[in-house]
């Protein structure tokens, strides 16, 4: 294979990686708090490439290498939905939440109360207080109101406040499904210009017509891609096709 082949080639793997991370972003576009990812590619300078069964050497040639995921950590859509758990943070910070394998984070806000009058998630994982303590509504207690601050009161007085987070680098925190991230570095107190919104949802980020607009420009792309590979193979087969008239 010679190397217009191999460049086209690389061109053509790194547009289908591309592809799949807008896939995914798309299939996420309703999906509460979901945070659209964007891959990062840079120049791969090879070293001499030499001519098949030849001593000659060619000049260096650039190919495409994945070099990491970016996520877009800006704010969803925000979505009023009256109920008084739900809750959407605007800003950079995290709610924290209790998990079997230690404390994790979420922007997703969809909370309930358990069997216990525990604030939970979805899948039942308690949300901590700024004391790492689960938060509990007292019985018989339904009139929950929460400020842009995190503090949490009922019929009977406050009950609480909630813990918000944040971290130097949110890029490096992991996934994990369910909205859920976790992260070896330390968790800083939110900013000052981090709230709660109460009910209302934070809605996926995703812009569905700029991800489609860039699945056409890549498809475009991985044509173009297609189009060199076609014009080495076809320049291949009639080189193959004198040689042998020749011989």
């Amino acid at each position: 294979m010679e190397n217009p082949s191999y460049i086209a080639l690389s061109q053509q793997m790194a547009l289908r990686r591309q592809m799949d991370v807008i896939a995914n972003n798309l299939a996420n576009v309703a999906t509460p708090s979901y945070k659209a990812d964007r891959i990062m590619f840079a120049e791969l300078v090879a070293g001499k490439a030499p001519y098949p069964a030849s001593t000659m050497s060619r000049g260096p040639l650039s190919f495409v290498s994945e070099t990491g995921m970016l996520r877009d950590v800006s704010d969803g859509t925000m979505t009023q939905t009256g109920n008084s758990l739900d809750l959407a943070i605007s800003g950079a910070g995290y709610f924290v939440v209790e998990t079997p394998g230690g404390p994790r984070y979420t922007r997703q806000g969809g909370f309930r109360l358990d069997d216990a009058g525990r604030i939970v998630t979805a899948e039942g994982f308690p949300l901590l207080d700024t004391n790492d303590r689960p938060i509990s509504v007292p019985p018989g207690e339904s009139r929950i109101e929460i400020t842009p601050q995190g503090t949490i009161t009922t019929e009977g007085g406050e009950i609480g406040r909630i813990r918000l987070v944040s971290f130097e680098n949110e890029q490096a925190l992991r996934k994990l499904g369910s909205g859920l991230y976790e992260s070896e570095m330390e968790a800083l107190p939110a900013s000052q210009g981090t709230e709660i919104r109460q009910g209302m949802i934070e809605g996926s980020n995703v812009k569905a017509v700029v991800e489609v607009t860039s699945m056409m420009e890549i498809m475009r792309r991985y044509q173009s891609a297609q189009k060199m590979l076609d014009t080495e193979h076809e320049l291949q087969r009639r080189a193959i096709d004198k040689l042998a008239r020749v011989s």
